[in-house]
Formats: C-alpha cells, structure tokens, sequence
C-alpha cells in the first residue's frame, strides 16, 4: 500500500510540473488531456521499472534511471508529434521531463 501511495505521490508531481511548462510551450488547454495520459503511461511504468531495478540489480540503477527518463522522453515527444499541435514537441518533453526530474531529485533530498 505504500508503495501504491508513492507511485501516485510521484505521478500527481509530475502532472502538476508538467502540465504548466506544456502550456508555455503552447499545447493548448484541449490537449493537455494528452499531456496527462502521456504521463500516466509513462510515469508509472518508469518508477515501477526503477524500482525493480533498484531492488534487484542496486549496481545498474543510475544507469537504468538514465535510460528510462531517455524512454520517457523519446516517448511523449513521439505523442505530442501525433496528437497535440505543440511547435517543439521534442523541447517540450525534454523541459519538461527535466524540470520534473530535478524537482523530483530536490523533494527526494528534502524528504
């Protein structure tokens, strides 16, 4: 239950980073519903991934950690391309994935 609660904790933090910058890169309010299911895709899955690996392999979790973010980067781009009219769909997943990621490493320190 209270890993439930972390992977939901991290998911709401995501959107509540992600959505916003988004919106300054110029997806429009009807297409942020797509901002949020990329992020329900791809969040839940990275941190469950992450955390196997960090479990089970501890000595390849950096790694791991790098190419997942790479993954969920590659793959909201790849759907921002296809359903929403943002003009740089790439820098738009990339600033947003980063600034989430930095909070995120912040809140971790913090917490």
């Amino acid at each position: 239950m209270q890993y439930a609660i972390k992977l939901l904790t991290a998911l709401l933090l995501t959107e509540a980073i992600e959505v916003p910058i988004c919106m300054i890169f110029g997806i429009r309010k009807k297409q942020l519903l797509i901002v949020l299911l990329a992020n329900l895709i791809t969040n839940p899955l990275l941190n469950v991934i992450y955390g196997l690996f960090v479990l089970y392999a501890p000595a390849y979790s950096a790694v791991i950690l790098a190419g997942l973010e790479i993954l969920a980067v590659l793959t909201e781009w790849r759907i921002y391309c296809a359903l929403t009219d943002a003009k740089r769909p790439f820098i738009t997943s990339l600033t947003a994935n980063a600034v989430s990621f930095g909070i995120g490493l912040i809140l971790m320190r913090i917490l």
